[in-house]
C-alpha cells in the first residue's frame, strides 16, 4: 500500500506495519494486492478528538521530544503494539466493554504509540469544524443545510458561516468531503449498487453522484471496483 499527500510518499511493504495519519490529512491511497491469495487487509481505526484530548490530559508528560504528526508517520507493528492495538479491539467489539474502560484502551494504546516516538497534536475544543464534522458524519445521507446544521449547533446560520470561515472552511465543502469519503468506504465495503450508495450519500440521482465523486477523486465509482 502506497500513501501519497502531494509532498511524502510512504510505502508500506510489510504486513506488520502501522501508518499514523493526523486529523483531516489528505492523501492518495493505492492498495496491491501481492501474494498467493492476492488479497488485502487494511484496519482504520480513528481517534475521536475527545480520546486524544483525555490522553494529554493524563499524560502530558509523556510528550515525546519528536514533532507531532503532520500528515503520516510510519511504525513497527511490533509485538506489545500489536499486543495493545489487539486489546482495543477486542473491546471495541465487546458488549460487556463500558464507555471509561474502552476509553482507558484508547488513551493507553496512544500511549504505546508515544513512547515510540508518534503523538498527536492537541485538538482545538473551540473548533466548530470539529463539531460539525461529527454531526455529518453521523448522517451523511440527510439533507443537511447550514440552517439545519447551526440548529444542531444551537447556533444561527449566519453564526455557522461566520465561525467556519475563521477556520478558512465552508459549510458545502465539508459536506462533500465526508459524503464522498462515506462513498469511498461503502464502495470499498459493500456490494451496494450505485443508486443505494448515492442514496446513502445524499444523492437522490446516481449520475449527479457519480460527477461529484468523479471530481473528488479523479476517476468513476465504478472503477473503484
Amino acid at each position: 500500500m502506497s500513501i501519497d499527500n502531494g509532498e511524502t510518499s510512504l510505502a508500506l511493504q510489510d504486513p506488520l506495519t502501522l501508518v499514523a495519519m493526523a486529523q483531516n490529512a489528505s492523501a492518495d491511497i493505492r492498495k496491491i494486492p501481492g501474494g498467493e491469495t492476492q488479497t488485502f487487509q487494511s484496519l482504520l481505526l480513528a481517534f475521536a478528538p475527545e480520546v486524544v484530548l483525555e490522553f494529554h490530559r493524563r499524560h502530558a508528560d509523556a510528550m515525546p521530544t519528536s514533532p507531532a504528526v503532520v500528515h503520516g508517520r510510519q511504525l513497527v507493528l511490533d509485538v506489545d503494539l500489536a499486543d495493545t492495538l489487539d486489546h482495543c479491539l477486542r473491546g471495541m467489539s465487546s458488549t460487556s466493554i463500558g464507555e471509561r474502560e474502552q476509553m482507558h484502551r484508547l488513551v493507553g494504546l496512544l500511549l504505546a504509540l508515544a513512547e515510540r516516538g508518534c503523538h498527536f497534536s492537541r485538538p482545538s475544543t473551540q473548533q466548530i469544524a470539529d463539531r460539525l464534522r461529527r454531526i455529518l458524519a453521523d448522517a451523511p445521507a440527510f439533507p443537511w443545510t447550514t440552517a439545519k446544521a447551526g440548529r444542531e449547533l444551537a447556533m444561527s446560520e449566519a453564526t455557522l458561516r461566520r465561525r467556519l470561515a475563521a477556520e478558512n472552511l465552508r459549510f458545502e465543502s465539508l459536506l462533500l468531503d465526508i459524503r464522498m469519503h462515506h462513498a469511498m468506504t461503502l464502495l470499498q465495503t459493500t456490494r451496494w449498487n450505485l443508486q443505494h450508495i448515492a442514496e446513502a450519500c445524499g444523492y437522490r440521482a446516481s449520475a449527479r453522484f457519480s460527477q461529484r465523486f468523479r471530481e473528488r477523486f479523479g476517476c468513476p465509482p465504478s472503477q473503484v471496483r
